[in-house]
């Protein structure tokens, strides 16, 4: 009752102004750092070292003017999913950068609506129901806080701990909005200690 009570912080005027201090992600001191090697270099490290190999990734932007702000992720994950024959239900783990909690769930929205993935995200491929369940299970940018110039590093680290301690082939999907109107998503895959990286 009293998250709900918080006024808007943007729009205090219209009535319509939903991001309040409540559901927006805090800014927050922070530092992250993600070592990207070749086999060689993971043969170097001890064998329970946290590691994932990069499948693919996708690159978004939008006018967010007219798309909506901070929605370029919602554009490039079906496109991802496409290209590597994959549904919603084939991603193990969802690491959603949440600037703002309404933005995940208008992700989401967009992400289940049909016209949305073939008038807008050019993908007519059937990606099924999105898995709410599997969406940032240790707690999102609101809950932990976003440090601007980490937090893309925070999360990809956070999804590669995540699957590395289940089993080799696990996926996770890392999508980070930013500027407004920029996405990047990538397809992550757990490897066994020794595995190819």
């Amino acid at each position: 009752e009293r998250l709900a009570a918080l006024r808007p912080v943007c729009d205090r005027t219209s009535g319509k102004g939903t991001l309040t201090a409540g559901n927006s992600s805090p800014l927050t001191d922070g530092a992250a750092a993600i070592w990207v090697a070749t086999r060689a270099g993971l043969d170097r490290l001890p064998p329970a070292t946290p590691r994932a190999r990069l499948v693919d990734y996708e690159i978004a932007a939008v006018d967010f003017r007219t798309e909506g702000l901070l929605m370029a992720p919602a554009f490039a994950i079906p496109r991802l999913l496409a290209r590597n024959g994959l549904a919603y239900a084939d991603v193990d783990l969802w690491e959603i950068h949440e600037a703002f909690a309404a933005q995940v769930a208008f992700h989401v929205k967009a992400l289940e609506d049909p016209q949305f993935l073939h008038a807008s995200a050019h993908v007519d491929a059937a990606l099924g129901a999105f898995p709410r369940a599997r969406i940032n299970p240790n707690g999102g940018s609101v809950a932990l806080g976003h440090p601007f110039g980490a937090t893309g590093a925070r999360i990809l680290s956070q999804a590669v701990k995540e699957i590395a301690a289940r089993p080799p082939g696990t996926r996770a999907i890392v999508s980070i909005c930013a500027d407004g109107g920029l996405g990047s998503v990538a397809l992550l895959e757990s490897v066994g200690a020794g595995g190819t990286a």
